[in-house]
């Protein structure tokens, strides 16, 4: 089934509340009971089963009502001007059949205009295919010909450029937790595609969807050929503004615009400009959870990564384990979106980590390792690793630590890379110091050892760019030995 206790703990308040006042006037006691259970989020099914008193094949029978009942009301109660339009194009079949043609013709065109004003062009497809079979034996048979074949073209094209925007995402996410290079020319040649089916048409929503493709690329993958005749990334932004504030009525754009406040951040906060991109941040920041979602046409979860910097720079960064417990208490990773879950748990550790929370940070970390096959990602399994050697050697553990560390050198060994991870090695060496109770004058050497590893972590195979390190943390990591 569904996961359904997400879906009951995702109901806004007044869902939740509108569903137990229908359950209460129609008497049905069980479901209000099974509801009201599952939203306390606090019982397991064994305990559910018992407190209703039902043996278990009544129990997933009533479950599955439940589930049947929600999924009912959520869809009933779904009511916009775009789901009215929706429903008049469904009913074109009745237009075409048992409606005068007079009548039909008359609130098709008023159909079109509508349709025209939201800028759903999917739909206007289906007006202009209903309008030619109603002038088949007029001069305007033609006209509505060429109509419906331009926009049935042009959706063809759309759907192709969400398929790229898509494929896009799904590779650069990919790229970002396993810095495999041949990556790179695959989202070069995904780029070009995007580029050359955009040149077809003059259409905002391909223009907004090879911006993000654009953007995106330029900020995050390390090819300058590909991007030497785009537009400035700032051009670029301007322009996706213009046209979100232009076509405020479409859907997607109301959606789309979180993309935009994204992709504005991550270009501000790669520039080190703070106060630019704290306006961005803070629209996001307030909807993670619904931002998160967005995976299929935006790399979400480098927002996460990007967060925890901001925090280090502005010293709040001890308080991003209290905000995820409020933001992200409900929230679940899908944890087939691999780049995506990693960046989420990495997030979530890190936070750990900042709250002193080391043995959390660790069970999360382990938890990932035990989820994940990092076979394709040697990259992300090496900087997994050291994170959570540094968090065992955090609470004297160094029986595991070490153990990951020797994990750590034999995966650099296997890998065929003219860059080396020499950043890694480095961090591998400050942890083995630490751990080591002979050493002497720690502090110092670990001093000179992170100034190194911060000189040498600037390339593609950066990595741990989310721990901060300044005079406490050494401070921190240098006792940990005297212990």
């Amino acid at each position: 089934m569904i996961k359904f206790k997400s879906i009951v703990l995702q109901l806004k308040e007044e869902e939740y509340e509108a569903l137990c006042k229908q359950f209460v006037e129609t008497k049905a006691d069980k479901y209000l009971r099974l509801l009201q259970l599952y939203r306390e989020n606090k019982y397991t099914d064994d305990e559910i089963q018992g407190m209703l008193q039902v043996n278990i094949s009544a129990y997933y029978t009533l479950k599955s009502r439940l589930f049947d009942k929600i999924q009912d009301f959520l869809t009933n109660n779904m009511s916009t001007p775009i789901i009215d339009l929706l429903r008049k194009v469904a009913n074109i079949p009745t237009l075409i059949y048992d409606t005068h043609r007079d009548t039909a013709i008359a609130i098709l065109t008023k159909l079109e205009s509508e349709l025209q004003n939201y800028d759903m062009p999917y739909e206007l497809s289906s007006v202009y295919n209903a309008l030619k079979k109603l002038h088949i034996h007029s001069p305007k048979y033609y006209e509505y010909t060429q109509a419906y074949n331009r926009h049935l073209a042009y959706t063809i094209a759309l759907d192709k450029a969400e398929d790229l925007l898509n494929t896009f995402m799904k590779t650069l996410g990919d790229y970002y937790v396993s810095r495999n290079k041949s990556q790179i020319d695959f989202l070069a040649l995904v780029k070009q595609e995007m580029s050359n089916i955009c040149s077809l048409y003059d259409s905002h929503h391909l223009q907004i969807y090879k911006s993000i493709v654009d953007v995106s690329f330029a900020l995050y993958i390390p090819n300058a050929d590909a991007i030497r005749d785009d537009e400035p990334i700032e051009d670029v932004l301007l322009k996706m503004e213009k046209v979100f504030s232009t076509y405020s009525k479409d859907t997607n754009y109301q959606f789309l615009q979180m993309v935009y406040n994204f992709l504005a951040f991550e270009y501000y906060h790669k520039l080190n400009l703070p106060k630019k991109e704290a306006r961005y941040f803070d629209v996001i920041d307030r909807k993670i959870p619904s931002f998160l979602l967005f995976n299929h046409c935006a790399f979400t979860t480098k927002f996460l990564i990007s967060k925890i910097e901001r925090h280090i720079e502005l010293g709040t960064e001890a308080d991003l384990y209290e905000f995820n417990k409020m933001a992200l208490g409900t929230y679940e990773p899908d944890k087939n979106d691999v780049p995506n879950y990693i960046n989420y748990t990495k997030y979530i550790a890190a936070s750990a980590f900042y709250a002193k929370k080391y043995q959390e940070a660790v069970q999360v970390l382990n938890g990932l390792i035990n989820d994940v096959s990092f076979k394709n990602y040697p990259h992300t399994e090496i900087e997994i690793k050291l994170l959570l050697a540094l968090n065992y050697s955090m609470i004297n553990k160094y029986d595991p630590a070490t153990s990951l560390l020797r994990s750590v050198t034999r995966k650099i060994r296997e890998i065929e890379d003219d860059m080396g991870y020499e950043n890694a090695l480095v961090f591998y060496k400050i942890l083995s110091l630490q751990m080591s109770s002979s050493a002497r004058q720690v502090d110092q050497k670990i001093t000179q050892l992170f100034a190194k590893f911060e000189l040498l972590n600037q390339k593609s195979n950066r990595m741990l760019e989310y721990i901060k390190i300044d005079e406490t943390f050494i401070k921190q990591l240098s006792q940990v030995v005297k212990r």
